[in-house]
């Protein structure tokens, strides 16, 4: 029989060298529709860094950087205006270790992307994909998410979050052929990073994501705001999920969404509540005492109308208000920005400029989950 500590001894040796070789592999490529929202039926492209090349049939094209791809409605294409093809579809593909490119649309709009290009014709519009190593998204999803200017502890934090969403979710769109977005409905994503600090964050924790007790990625949910109190998943959307736990936040009170008001036409606020059913005098007047001063509502429906859907259609900031009558207006009084669920980035930033790490900003949000590195997921669970 081997002894314990031999054992320990061994298992982590083990580990060890299972990490090392899993830290040496190139980070996985994601498939990222870019530029869904615009009506395209022409472009140019524009080599700004590395060599790339189009295979066509028998032909290649070779670009280097300053070199222009003319794309036209049906797919035909030239090349510095000179050579060119027709094609159903093709792939700009990167040979350098780094490589960029950037896209000029009709309207004069300009968007950069690191590595590579798809370009395909769908219902008669160009449809563009970004064949992207993963932390390089990464590194472009948190500029869009998080902004500019904050501590680097805190863009550790957003990049192994980011990293873990697009991972847990990434089989979203793959009936459509890619895997995610560039808009909200996955992760905001439409340049390429050109910050640094963010550059400098997302490499340090690269291949580092969030699970839960169970080794399975978590929905790495965030919002702008809690207003001094997180939400329990449940409170929310449906199912209760132990990780998504409501806390209290002292970090994001006095920061810019914090607080809020609003004025609202009493019989328009009546109205979200009566759609399915008429409410009496009575009904309604519990409906106003609604006071959530020091903690938000525990229940997720007043006279069976979700909080949630009193915000989407007042157009509220969040679900955690109070009410007071004002003759045939009532005044709400608000806190926090957001669902509520998960990391407030308010909060996490104000703990980051007090050095706290982004290991603890990470734990105080979410709780009992583990950071591990995305390829040692399979050696834990063995």
């Amino acid at each position: 029989m081997i002894p314990l500590s031999e054992y320990i001894t061994k298992r982590f040796v083990c580990f060890g060298i299972i990490l090392f070789f899993a830290l040496q592999v190139k980070g996985d490529n994601l498939l990222i529709s870019i530029l869904g929202e615009k009506t395209i039926n022409s472009l140019s492209v524009k080599i700004t860094r590395g060599a790339y090349s189009i295979k066509k049939n028998s032909s290649i094209y070779n670009l280097n950087k300053g070199d222009r791809l003319k794309i036209r409605s049906g797919l035909i294409v030239s090349l510095n205006d000179s050579v060119g093809f027709e094609a159903s579809g093709f792939e700009l593909i990167g040979h350098e270790y780094v490589n960029h490119f950037e896209i000029l649309t009709a309207d004069g709009h300009t968007y950069k992307y690191d590595d590579n290009l798809l370009v395909s014709m769908l219902t008669g519009e160009v449809q563009l994909m970004n064949r992207v190593d993963l932390d390089h998204y990464v590194a472009g999803v948190v500029e869009g998410e998080a902004g500019y200017g904050l501590p680097l502890e805190y863009y550790k934090l957003q990049a192994i979050l980011c990293r873990t969403y697009g991972l847990k979710n990434i089989n979203r769109h793959k009936s459509q052929g890619y895997n995610l977005c560039d808009k909200v409905h996955c992760q905001v994503y439409h340049n390429k990073c050109k910050k640094n600090d963010i550059i400098k964050a997302t490499a340090a924790t690269s291949g580092l994501v969030v699970v839960d007790h169970d080794l399975n990625l978590i929905n790495t949910t965030f919002h702008s705001n809690c207003g001094g109190q997180t939400c329990n998943s449940e409170d929310v959307w449906v199912r209760p999920v132990s990780y998504l736990r409501s806390i209290k936040d002292s970090f994001c009170l006095g920061e810019p969404h914090s607080v809020w008001k609003k004025k609202i036409n009493k019989e328009d606020f009546k109205t979200v509540f009566s759609k399915n059913n008429p409410i009496d005098s009575l009904e309604f007047d519990s409906v106003l005492n609604i006071c959530q001063d020091t903690a938000r509502f525990p229940h997720k429906k007043i006279i069976s109308t979700k909080l949630t859907r009193v915000r989407s259609e007042l157009g509220l900031r969040s679900t955690f208000f109070s009410i007071e009558p004002d003759s045939n207006q009532l005044l709400l009084f608000g806190k926090g920005f957001g669902h509520g669920v998960g990391l407030c980035q308010e909060g996490g930033i104000v703990m980051a400029r007090k050095e706290y790490s982004y290991v603890d900003i990470l734990k105080f949000y979410y709780n009992s989950v583990f950071i591990v590195n995305q390829r040692a997921i399979l050696f834990f669970k063995e």
